[in-house]
């Protein structure tokens, strides 16, 4: 198609260049001649015999069934703007069918097409309908179509490309699409206003498919007057929809923005769907207003001009809204687009029972009667910045309906429809969170000023460095479209801290936590960069180390504090008896910042699949946190990497009701979404929600942020009421659509079980049944939910393929070590309860010489502390001293150092594992230095194994870790750090 328009025959080009008149005309400022085809095609050139010119509907215009309507040769300047303007009709026509192209000629010009729509095509053409599709966008002047047929008028502002001379314009109908488009009125002027943007074009583009013509001017003041002087129903009962059909008819300003009008589009669509009628074609317009009820959306509307006072609005914030009854009619508002968006998302999940419950699950009621009392309603979210960063959560269409408006991390780097894109991102979006050593990269600095680093961390003291970190956070700042719209987030490292003297002392002086000499850090780092940018405001974490606020400080107003609960043991409410110090020091930061918001961490990232009865206790901790008067955001950081998590929609659907009212309550908001999204098959879900929450109270794990399989509430107990509740549910659902939903959640059931098959087997008579009997039918059972469910990681870093292979491993019973004889007193800690950093980095692997058949294998090439170990996995009482099995393969050099293994804090306190002839083919025991050790639920507490560079395929295994209760003879002692 490009090809015949750009090189013409050589008739056809001496038709279309016989335009002598253009140059005359251009001066003129009308550069199109024969906009509105009264004297036919000339100088227009067609396509195909059916494109022709009559009179449509009383306007001589081309009318265009399939193909196009070329003209060139338009002369245009280089650099300067016009208007496009033209009517275009489509008669039935697929929306998005009719669409407008130019492209453009001159000295070094490329000749694409250019505009600010996007064109979706099926890439079929005329006589090939039967062809499968091959879709393709392309940039557009104007894109519309569908809809019922009637003159519209469309217009755009474009800046011609510098050195253009010439446009070429296309009229054009997308082949394969039924119905067709007519054309009349083009016109190209020379104007001084600006270029539309792509969200101006957008909006043109659902102004036109959507808004009425403007009607007879005397006859609809009159109505709209009538209207507005209307009474209210004398029963008090608004119909919204009577037998099937819509009452009433929603109205909206002519000239809204895009996300009130698409808001209004939204309430009339799905409000007709609710009662099972079809949506009016267009809304109503205060220049073309419906004759029935109205119900009104936004402010720029003569209703809401009448209902609603600008007073109304105040304290209403970004996300707030109104809704108001007036005669007969109803006005939806807030003082933003975002609020009034938020307004109508309410409406239809509140009033008319929408739920959407997960991006691809929505529960649509039928209600052909929708009857609503008179409202008088305003709402204001508890918390200013909500989200969930899970892979349901950052669906951003779920998302605006939830009334979720934060947008942070990853889910602020991509696109998002103009329609409801108006999010938060005030808070760690794109280029507005940094680390210490992305800030101040060692490679740049360490060299010149080793003096600016220290323990892992920064000399948070040092004056050099802060004025340095303040210069480079100044031209960080300067690079946003908007500095003072952002708290930048200057973010620690992500590990440990041991103080530098200087800062050691300055902690000293405030109770002795770490978080002083941070906290003193970023006042100071803030007002230089307040100096040179007035209004700037940053933010910090509170986390691990610094997660106790220091004493006797306050943080200014222009500091936002972020409290990270990478330490939560989620058995309980962050509040609760399990977190009582992590709850005292959640507000105490509340108590010296006016501006706290909570990363709560609300996945299990070493286990996504797996059980994690944390879902009551995360809805306690937000009712909790509202009580906290300036804790005003909240981030739950849950499954962001792969779907399918376990619950994952049910948590951000509780947590996205939640933060907008924490009054809610948690049980009735569990009972409400399982009794929509799993529906006969809901008792029986509810009842092992119910159990799964009460077993960890009676088991007393830890519900880390990252909990090992080996939990003690996955006993036989567990094992057998759980596996007996989901036969019930999926028996309730079979063939039914909910049956998918619910082998879903079975699926962390069946993990669990398959991965400690070999237990398990051993205690068929606690279980009642044999779980190796059934395997291949529940392994089956698994994978098949794992593929529906798209799940693409299990544990964090570690993709699922790679759980196959774990779960192929034929384990054993591990043997009583040598070390171990004579004591009634050990622990034995498995590769299943180590803390993995996965992917290339390590992998649990099937190993003969490993005493239960399998072992964590590190690979040499990737190092780091890529293992880790809890002491939450410790026996809960008694002093312990910890002893590692090691050993490598293709270790190399014999002497050199093959890995560290470790304790932290101090982050320096490990023994290097030299290779040796005890290491290589076999496994040695090695003390774990700084013993003896105690339980502790404290998660910045680690012991970790780190491999030291070494050739390639050179791997470190770690088979196991034993507790001993005393020094063992014959391992060599680490000693203390």
């Amino acid at each position: 198609m490009m090809k015949r328009i750009r090189y013409l025959s050589a008739a056809c080009l001496s038709a279309v260049l016989s335009l002598a008149p253009l140059v005359a005309v251009a001066q003129q400022g009308d550069l199109v001649v024969n906009g509105s085809f009264a004297g036919g095609f000339s100088p227009w050139w067609k396509q195909g015999a059916t494109v022709r010119v009559q009179a449509v509907d009383g306007r001589n215009a081309a009318l265009v069934p399939s193909g196009m309507v070329v003209q060139e040769r338009i002369g245009v300047s280089g650099s300067r703007n016009y208007r496009l303007s033209m009517n275009i009709r489509s008669e039935a026509t697929d929306a998005g069918s009719v669409y407008v192209q130019m492209s453009f000629r001159g000295p070094g010009v490329a000749g694409n097409w250019q505009g600010p729509s996007t064109v979706t095509l099926d890439g079929r053409s005329d006589g090939n309908c039967t062809a499968a599709p091959s879709p393709r966008t392309e940039k557009a002047a104007l894109v519309t179509g569908g809809g019922e047929a009637a003159w519209r008028s469309h217009s755009i502002v474009f800046t011609a490309p510098a050195n253009a001379d010439q446009m070429i314009l296309y009229l054009r109908k997308a082949a394969c699409t039924p119905g067709a488009a007519a054309f009349t009125g083009v016109s190209v002027t020379q104007t001084d206003d600006p270029p539309t943007s792509l969200r101006d074009a957008a909006r043109l583009a659902l102004a036109a498919q959507h808004l009425p013509v403007a009607a007879e001017p005397t006859a609809n003041t009159a109505l709209l007057n009538q209207q507005l002087t209307r009474a209210a129903p004398s029963n008090g009962q608004y119909k919204l929809a009577v037998a099937g059909a819509m009452a009433m008819r929603v109205h909206v300003g002519q000239d809204e923005d895009i996300m009130t009008l698409q808001s209004a589009i939204d309430l009339s669509s799905l409000s007709a769907r609710v009662a099972g009628a079809t949506a009016p074609a267009y809304l109503s317009t205060d220049a073309a207003v419906a004759e029935q009820a109205l119900v009104a959306v936004g402010r720029n509307n003569a209703l809401a001009r009448r209902v609603f006072t600008d007073a109304d609005f105040q304290d209403l914030g970004d996300d707030g809204f109104l809704i108001r009854a007036s005669g007969p009619h109803i006005a939806i508002a807030g003082r933003t687009p975002r609020g009034t968006m938020y307004g109508v998302n309410w409406f239809l999940d509140r009033k008319l029972g929408i739920r959407w419950l997960s991006p691809t699950v929505t529960h649509w009621p039928s209600r052909p009667d929708i009857t609503l009392p008179a409202l008088r309603e305003r709402h204001v979210p508890r918390f200013a910045f909500r989200e969930v960063l899970s892979v349901e959560a950052e669906n951003k269409v779920w998302r605006q309906r939830n009334l979720m408006n934060g947008e942070s991390h990853g889910p602020s780097y991509l696109p998002t429809p103009f329609g409801i894109d108006s999010w938060n991102r005030s808070w760690a979006s794109q280029n507005t969170i940094l680390s210490f050593y992305q800030l101040l990269p060692q490679a740049t600095y360490a060299a010149a000023h080793p003096e600016w680093y220290a323990g892992g961390q920064l000399a948070m003291m040092n004056t050099g460095m802060r004025a340095e970190m303040a210069r480079v956070v100044i031209q960080k700042l300067r690079a946003l479209p908007d500095y003072k719209s952002v708290w930048f987030s200057i973010h620690d490292n992500d590990w440990g801290w041991d103080m530098d003297a200087a800062s050691a002392a300055f902690a000293a002086q405030h109770g002795g936590d770490p978080s002083a000499p941070r906290l003193d850090m970023m006042i100071d780092i803030a007002e230089r960069v307040r100096a040179e940018l007035p209004g700037a405001r940053l933010a910090f974490n509170a986390y691990h180390w610094s997660f106790t606020p220091p004493e006797g400080m306050t943080v200014p107003d222009h500091i936002l504090v972020y409290p990270m609960t990478i330490h939560v043991n989620y058995r309980d409410p962050l509040n609760g008896t399990a977190n009582a110090a992590l709850g005292r020091d959640i507000a105490g930061w509340n108590a010296i910042a006016r501006n706290v918001l909570v990363w709560d961490h609300v996945t299990n990232f070493a286990g996504y699949i797996q059980p994690t009865p944390n879902i009551f206790p995360i809805g306690q901790s937000i009712r909790w946190l509202s009580t906290l008067e300036h804790v005003n955001g909240y981030m739950g950081e849950g499954s962001f990497n792969t779907p399918g998590a376990e619950f994952s929609a049910l948590r951000a659907w509780m947590i996205s009701r939640l933060l907008w009212d924490p009054q809610q309550d948690v049980n009735a908001l569990v009972d409400e979404f399982c009794n929509l999204y799993y529906g006969p098959a809901a008792p029986a879900i509810k009842e092992y929600i119910r159990f799964y929450h009460d077993k960890i109270g009676r088991t007393d794990d830890v519900l880390a942020e990252k909990t090992t399989v080996d939990m003690d509430m996955f006993d036989a107990e567990f094992v057998k009421r759980a596996d007996a509740l989901f036969d019930t549910a999926e028996t309730s659902v079979r063939g039914t659509a909910y049956e998918a939903r619910v082998q879903e959640a079975r699926m962390p059931v069946d993990y669990v079980i398959l991965l400690r098959r070999e237990e398990y087997s051993r205690q068929r008579d606690q279980i009642g049944f044999d779980v190796k009997a059934n395997l291949p039918q529940r392994s089956a059972r698994f994978w098949a939910a794992v593929q529906a469910s798209k799940v693409s990681h299990y544990i964090q870093g570690d993709k699922i393929d790679a759980l196959a292979s774990v779960l192929q491993i034929e384990r054993r019973a591990p043997q009583k070590p040598t070390l171990a004889e004579g004591l009634a007193d050990w622990a034995d800690i498995q590769d299943m309860s180590f803390q993995r950093f996965a992917g290339a980095k390590s992998a649990i692997v099937a190993d003969p010489l490993a005493s239960d058949g399998a072992a964590v294998a590190l690979d040499r090439s990737q190092p780091g502390w890529t293992m880790q170990l809890k002491f939450d996995k410790l026996p809960k009482t008694g002093q312990w001293w910890l002893y590692a099995a090691l050993r490598v393969e293709a270790g190399g050099q014999q002497g050199a150092g093959i890995a560290k293994l470790g304790s932290a804090p101090p982050m320096s306190c490990a023994v290097t594992i030299a290779n040796s002839p005890a290491t290589a083919g076999q496994y040695s025991w090695f003390e774990v230095p700084a013993g003896p050790f105690s339980y502790s639920t404290d998660h910045a507490r680690s012991i970790y194994l780190e491999p030291i560079a070494g050739p390639e395929g050179s791997k470190i295994f770690i088979d196991r870790i034993i507790a001993l209760p005393a020094r063992a003879a014959g391992v060599a002692p680490a000693g203390p750090c």
